[in-house]
């Protein structure tokens, strides 16, 4: 990955690489997490996205912007 690579001559710009595609992230997820949540159910929503069923739930939640606990 080239962020790893960035890391090994500038760990302060590979961070600043991480954090706006972190930033990019919620912000082009926020729709589809709604959507998901609407559309499939969390087991679906697991497998899809190789994670457990608690994983999704928090995953959907942050980048949908809601509380993950309702």
């Amino acid at each position: 990955m080239e962020v790893e690579k960035l890391a090994k001559s500038s760990p302060l710009a590979a961070i600043r690489a991480a954090r706006r595609l972190e930033v990019l992230a919620v912000q082009s997820a926020y729709w589809p997490a709604r959507d998901a949540r609407r559309d499939a159910d969390l087991g679906q929503a697991a497998a899809a996205l190789g994670l457990d069923e608690r994983g999704a739930r928090a995953l959907l939640a942050r980048y949908g912007r809601w509380s993950p606990y309702h």
